[in-house]
């Protein structure tokens, strides 16, 4: 019976269109320029697969009623000037508050509530739609960091000892 498991699956993975069919994964230095396609703003993204989720720098957000869906209107400070988004809106998801688990008992976590939007995101040659959480990273190195999640979408592995492997293939393309 193995064998013929075997079989199926080998004939399933060389059809037009399975999942199984175009599996390679891309490899990512753990740095690397992600661009917003909404504003094509291009900014360095640090890759974590200790996070979940993926987390943007953004300030002044808004809710806002676009053709009667919820979307959230935001801001993007860049080294360029500040960018203006309207992103369609789909929750909040809870993240561990860092400052605060220090000062609790482990047995007690705080966890705060941060929106949640689509975003249009490339990163090397590839483009998705993630799911990107909203908040205030003006203390942290890179305004944007990518979660397990957005690496998954990515069909991503991260190479640790890498930064900017997908910028520099680009550049060699040229």
């Amino acid at each position: 019976m193995p064998l013929f498991i075997y079989f199926l699956i080998t004939i399933y993975s060389l059809l037009p269109g399975t999942v199984m069919a175009n599996t390679a994964m891309i490899t990512y230095g753990y740095i690397e320029k992600a661009t917003l396609l909404d504003n094509n703003v291009t900014l360095s993204a640090k890759l974590d697969t200790g996070a979940k989720s993926a987390s943007l720098n953004a300030t002044q957000i808004k809710e806002i009623d676009k053709n009667g869906k919820t979307y959230l209107s935001f801001v993007v400070p860049t080294k360029e000037g500040d960018k203006h988004f309207e992103c369609e809106y789909i929750g909040k998801i809870n993240i561990k508050n860092r400052a605060e688990e220090k000062q609790a008992s482990k047995l007690f976590r705080y966890f705060v509530k941060r929106p949640v939007v689509l975003m249009n995101v490339r990163l090397g040659a590839k483009t998705q739609k993630i799911r990107v959480n909203l908040t205030n990273r003006k203390h942290f190195i890179y305004p944007m960091l990518l979660g397990r999640e957005a690496i998954i979408a990515f069909n991503g592995q991260v190479n640790p000892k890498e930064r900017y492997v997908q910028s520099k293939k680009a550049v060699k393309k040229s």
